[in-house]
């Protein structure tokens, strides 16, 4: 990825370079980064003369999906669930049904787990993927103890972005801190803002997020206050 600026020195386009070398130019005057917990990298392949430490950092977490004869389309009919527990072995396993006869058990979260430079390259430790399914074995299985009827049919890993605070960054950067020879450049009602860090709760907070966002993009007044909610 790379800036492109006009000869004014107007943020003018973002290109972007594919793994197989093919380069495609993106033009435009406002730039939202929203990477998850790649945002800081994002932004500083973007930005590399920046000195700005976007405070974004990864919460690692395992999680299975798995089917059950005793969670079916007829269930369903009565609402999905979440329950929260808390295990002996030091984790609290969280359990949720979902529409399409699926069980998605989590909670096994490890924030030391390095963040890879792309999703793909994230690999599933197996022993936390075992631990999960010991916890679907009491939780889910028939009888709390047999599970010869629960069928996993999803591992993954995932890296959640989050801030030492404990909410999001929804802001917009000043231009001082994009770096030499970009400060003060952009279009006037152009600039560069993120929107990251939401934790375990991206999916609950999307919609206000991109409402938010897409006002502050387009210079229009804020439906939610979210002074709170910048670099710092």
């Amino acid at each position: 990825m790379k800036v492109s600026r006009d000869q004014s020195g107007e943020l003018s386009a973002v290109r972007i370079r594919y793994g197989n070398g093919a380069d495609h130019k993106i033009p435009c005057t406002r730039l939202l980064i929203t990477a998850g917990a790649w945002t800081p990298s994002v932004f500083g392949t973007l930005f590399p003369s920046s000195i700005l430490d976007v405070p974004i950092s990864q919460l690692a977490g395992h999680s299975i999906v798995v089917k059950s004869p005793r969670w079916t389309k007829e269930h369903e009919d009565k609402g999905c669930h979440a329950l929260f527990t808390t295990s002996r072995d030091g984790f609290s396993p969280e359990v949720f049904s979902r529409i399409g006869e699926e069980i998605y058990v989590a909670g096994l979260n490890d924030p030391s787990l390095p963040l890879p430079e792309t999703a793909t390259d994230a690999k599933i430790d197996q022993k936390s993927i075992d631990r999960l399914k010991n916890v679907a074995q009491k939780l889910l299985g028939k009888d709390g103890t047999d599970v010869s009827d629960l069928e996993v049919v999803r591992e993954g890993l995932c890296f959640r972005p989050v801030t030492a605070r404990g909410v999001p960054i929804l802001c917009q950067v000043p231009d001082e801190e994009l770096g030499e020879g970009i400060e003060t450049r952009l279009a006037p009602d152009g600039g560069v803002f993120i929107a990251a860090g939401h934790g375990p709760w991206g999916i609950s907070h999307s919609l206000g997020t991109g409402k938010v966002m897409a006002e502050m993009l387009e210079g229009e007044d804020l439906s939610a206050d979210v002074t709170a909610l910048g670099l710092s």
